[in-house]
């Protein structure tokens, strides 16, 4: 009797094969410029994300940077120097349509809008930022860089930090860009000053990093049932009540939290590595679950308190993300506690019902940031932590899901044939459940698909590819 391709157990070389048939799909979606190459954010999609924070042309989220770190990983897999030109066409024409200090001077002094949809627009600081700014795109070269070992890649760089310092505001407690001092805002930007400092070893960027760092620290407020928690965002914003904050990785506390681990550990000042216990103090009094598994809630509220029926599980907003601050913790101090709560945060996911079952903060996005391929991302990293073959169990599960979530068409010369591109659809905009489409970048769509499962396939062959921002350090 004939195998049935549905019963497949997948391997290593089922998950490079899967992601060089995305690179297929991605190949029908590029797009060539004067210096390069770009890709189209979704192609079944009519909005137009020009002016849209996530969906900016050359994001790390959802852009050409993005897309090109995804080439340039899948080039580390197979050795196929295709993939490597992918991903220098990607930096060609960031680095030769690069702004400077005009994109910043634009980018801060955002207009506001009323349409309640691209009301994001409204923080300047997410527009600005690592994932939708130049220093995410930067991020791209310094990995080319960091594999080429081409001077030009880490002369971009360097001006791409530069032109941040450039329009630094200073305070009494350090330096800030913009109201939003969460990591997808003003935070993050540690992230590339220390990438940018560990190339140059110029002390002027970890400085900067630090009074970055410290302006944040001073923002910090004592919680009801205990530690320190940072509301960092002005919610009302974008229509949020005006007492509720954030909580997870991308915007709230245990994002910054896992900032000060970063600047811990670069300056071994003890004043971050004590904020970040503080935090971490913060998210396990508002933890909700039991010895075994908790999950985070997605708001806070100093009148209210958490909210305890509603939980992301992803990057974003879930454990998959927050599990960093303990992760990073731990591996500071060797103190068993903060192992223990990555593991439970880890569990509460798969109590929770995932990878295979949905629920109200873990829809069918297929982003990287608050979709299942995050949660591949956090069970990989959690088996590296731990050797437990539970939780490469969990990521083979998420892994087959991921696969049997993506979308491969009939082979347009025989309908006994399937073709050889793949990609994902996904409804990014978790209140509009019917808006599904076709994205290409890393963060938000296909590409990110991928390169969760290029993950999986480097710590099955024990083999160190580059990492997203978020597993870098």
């Amino acid at each position: 009797m004939a195998s049935n391709i549905l019963f497949k157990h997948y391997q290593i070389d089922d998950y490079i094969e899967i992601a060089e048939e995305t690179a297929g799909w991605l190949k029908s979606v590029e797009r060539k410029t004067e210096h390069g190459k770009r890709w189209i954010q979704s192609p079944d999609s009519t909005e137009d994300f020009s002016d849209y924070p996530m969906l900016t042309e050359k994001a790390l989220y959802g852009g050409s940077a993005g897309i090109g770190l995804f080439y340039l990983r899948l080039y580390q897999a197979t050795k196929k120097e295709e993939y490597l030109t992918e991903a220098k066409e990607a930096a060609a024409d960031i680095i030769a349509t690069d702004e400077g200090v005009a994109f910043y001077e634009k980018a801060l002094n955002i207009k506001g809008v009323e349409d309640k949809l691209v009301h994001v627009k409204n923080m300047p600081g997410w527009t600005a930022g690592y994932y939708n700014g130049p220093t995410g795109s930067a991020y791209l070269v310094l990995k080319l860089y960091e594999i080429t070992g081409d001077e030009t890649y880490k002369t971009y760089a360097i001006k791409v930090a530069d032109d941040l310092l450039s329009v630094a505001k200073k305070a009494p407690e350090g330096i800030y860009f913009s109201e939003q001092n969460d990591l997808c805002g003003d935070a993050g930007f540690v992230t590339y000053l220390v990438s940018v400092y560990e190339v140059t070893k110029d002390e002027k960027y970890i400085n900067a990093a630090k009074a970055l760092g410290e302006y944040i620290l001073s923002k910090g407020k004592p919680a009801k049932n205990g530690g320190t928690y940072w509301n960092v965002v002005d919610l009302s914003i974008i229509d949020f009540p005006e007492d509720v904050f954030w909580v997870n990785l991308a915007h709230g506390t245990s994002g910054v939290a896992w900032i000060f681990t970063i600047l811990y550990q670069e300056t071994k000042d003890e004043k971050f590595l004590q904020a970040a216990k503080e935090a971490a103090e913060y998210i396990k009094g508002i933890a909700v679950g039991d010895d075994y598994a908790v999950l985070v809630p997605y708001l806070d509220s100093e009148k209210r308190g958490p909210s305890t029926e509603f939980y992301y599980l992803s990057t974003c907003h879930g454990p998959a993300g927050t599990a960093l601050l303990f992760e990073a913790l731990y591996k500071i101090t060797k103190e068993n506690d903060y192992l223990d709560w990555v593991k439970k945060l880890s569990r509460g996911i798969i109590e929770a019902g995932a990878p295979e079952n949905y629920s109200r903060g873990y829809w069918r996005s297929q982003a990287l940031c608050c979709g299942t391929p995050g949660l591949l991302e956090h069970f990989i990293s959690v088996y590296k932590l731990t050797g437990e073959e539970e939780f490469l169990n969990y990521a083979k599960r998420t892994a087959r899901t991921i696969i049997g979530q993506s979308q491969v068409d009939d082979d347009a010369k025989d309908i006994y044939k399937l073709s050889n591109t793949r990609r994902w659809l996904g409804n990014w905009w978790r209140t509009i459940p019917q808006d599904v489409h076709t994205y290409s970048g890393l963060y938000i769509g296909t590409a990110g698909n991928a390169w969760s499962l290029l993950t999986l396939a480097a710590a099955l062959k024990k083999e160190d590819y580059i990492e997203i921002i978020e597993y870098n350090f």
